[in-house]
């Protein structure tokens, strides 16, 4: 499919501000289930520079920085993307990856080590140890009923936060804790991915967190920057997961970044000098699939 793409954001400043240096991530990603037919990045102001850069994780990204004083900061992306993968089960998958843990090489462990390590281990508060953290519980139930089959696993992951958590967006800063999330039974996209990660980390898959769009209601023209998580699986690589919506993911998604924390994938980072200043921020988006 080919989708179009209209990503604004808006920042708006109570006074005129210095404007710090900025990291844009809101490059389409090029990789073999996605092509980049078309890109375009604006800014308003003009930025005095810019430079492409290569983050850690291989996500491309846009450094832009400022001279003089600002009132606003105006970012808008216009893309076209093929998306490729029309079926998410197209692999064969190896012995390695067939059960919990998965098999990994000494090559593999020491690289995705930042992916197998949980953000929220064993505990959220001074009275609870592992045996009650109710990540590890879930994970080895989960794991039981799949009969330790990787596959079935993340199928049944997946399908039971759809049907478990509520999704509601959420404006707040950073995530929510997964013990919390399981408690609460509501959250945001992104918190309902890193409960994937905690989940698939837990049982020994390696799991990342991935920031982009989603095709979501065809007849609800406004979108908005969505989250997911793609699993690890020796022999084929990493293969998203999209709990929000109980989707495997194929060609409805299209990926900008992706990252062990959802801090290393986040659209722009920065920030800007001035006494007694802040800030608020607008952004729409709209994903339009085009006619074949």
């Amino acid at each position: 499919m080919i989708f179009s793409v209209a990503h604004v954001t808006t920042y708006g400043y109570s006074r005129a501000v210095f404007l710090e240096p900025h990291a844009v991530r809101l490059l389409p990603r090029p990789d073999p289930a996605q092509r980049i037919l078309e890109h375009t990045l604006r800014f308003e102001p003009e930025p005095a520079g810019q430079a492409r850069g290569l983050d850690l994780w291989g996500n491309g990204f846009v450094q832009i920085w400022f001279n003089d004083m600002h009132q606003n900061l105006r970012i808008e992306s216009i893309c076209r993307v093929q998306t490729l993968r029309a079926n998410p089960f197209d692999f064969f998958l190896t012995r390695a990856a067939e059960h919990l843990p998965v098999e990994l090489t000494p090559v593999e462990r020491v690289e995705l080590c930042s992916c197998l390590t949980r953000r929220y281990p064993g505990r959220n508060s001074k009275d609870m140890d592992v045996g009650t953290d109710p990540v590890s519980l879930l994970a080895g139930n989960l794991a039981t009923q799949a009969n330790a089959s990787s596959m079935d696993f993340l199928l049944n992951l997946n399908r039971w936060i759809f049907e478990h958590v509520q999704r509601q967006e959420r404006l707040e800063p950073g995530v929510l804790a997964p013990q919390r999330l399981l408690a609460e039974g509501v959250g945001s996209c992104r918190d309902l991915a890193v409960l994937f990660m905690e989940i698939c980390r837990e049982a020994g898959i390696p799991a990342r967190f991935v920031s982009g769009y989603q095709e979501g209601d065809p007849d609800v023209p406004e979108a908005e920057l969505h989250a997911w998580a793609e699993a690890y699986l020796p022999g084929i690589g990493w293969r998203g997961y999209d709990p929000t919506h109980g989707l495997v993911v194929a060609d409805r998604h299209i990926s900008l970044a992706a990252a062990p924390e959802p801090e290393q994938t986040m659209p722009l980072t920065g920030s800007f000098r001035g006494t007694g200043a802040f800030s608020t921020i607008t952004h729409t988006v709209r994903m339009t699939p085009e006619a074949d």
